[in-house]
């Protein structure tokens, strides 16, 4: 099985430059970067055909003209997440869920301003479930 993560490209960042494990708990991490929400809804739709363990998005920051336009298709894409998810965005107001109030939550939202510290914070989070799931 895989863990996705599906994060925000920024301008002037190179994609893949974090370092980020290969496996995380004995699963293969998957990484797409994705530069706006319907590139992040496409990212989604395609976990379907992975069937990942977990999920973990950054939050892209939008303004509410793009949530319009662009919240339906990316809430059906969550509601329809074949796994759980953790969302890490740098406020709680740039959260998918602020917007657009998605039939299943994120397991966790993990908020901070540093992108990075996020990310491994999410990954530890999965490390623990998979533990806990395992030894359950």
């Amino acid at each position: 099985m895989t863990i996705l993560l599906i994060r925000n490209a920024r301008q002037g960042a190179a994609p893949g430059t974090s370092r980020l494990p290969a496996t995380v708990a004995g699963h293969v991490l998957s990484c797409h970067d994705c530069d706006s929400l319907p590139a992040l809804a496409r990212c989604l739709q395609h976990a379907h055909g992975s069937q990942p363990a977990w999920v973990l998005i950054e939050a892209a920051a939008a303004n509410e003209a793009q949530w319009q336009a662009h919240g339906p298709a990316l809430r059906a894409a969550l509601d329809a997440l074949p796994a759980p998810y953790i969302e890490f965005a740098r406020s709680e107001a740039d959260a998918m869920d602020t917007h657009l109030h998605p039939q299943h939550a994120p397991a966790v939202l993990v908020c901070g301003s540093e992108s990075e510290q996020s990310c491994q914070l999410s990954l530890a989070i999965v490390v623990r479930r998979l533990q806990a799931k395992k030894e359950g």
